[in-house]
């Protein structure tokens, strides 16, 4: 039971993070006020997006979902860190839930068979 848990939470957190990587690759006009905001340009919403896209993508593998969720993690903490230099609170709660989940996945211990 707890194996098939880990995949659906597995999948929710891949499905949460590949839904924000597409908004910003496609330049969403949500993320594009948030991140213009941050001062950072378009081309690094983008970036940032595909690393997002990436690694919720490397989720649904096995092999490459502790990869993954280093990836997911690295770019929540990413934007947790510019948000906290730029006084942005309102968004800071996503991010640390961002990086709460993907941390989750990257230290959870392996099923035995």
């Amino acid at each position: 039971m707890a194996k098939n848990c880990k995949k659906i939470w597995r999948t929710l957190v891949g499905l949460g993070f590949a839904a924000c990587g597409i908004s910003k690759v496609l330049g969403v006009d949500i993320q594009a006020k948030r991140f213009a905001q941050l001062n950072w340009s378009e081309s690094n919403m983008k970036t940032l997006g595909g690393a997002q896209i990436a690694g919720a993508t490397m989720l649904s593998c096995k092999k490459t979902s502790r990869l993954g969720a280093l990836l997911l993690a690295s770019s929540a903490l990413c934007l947790l860190v510019t948000g906290l230099k730029h006084n942005r609170k309102e968004e800071l709660a996503i991010d640390s839930f961002g990086i709460f989940a993907a941390l989750s996945i990257l230290f959870s211990k392996k099923c035995k068979k």
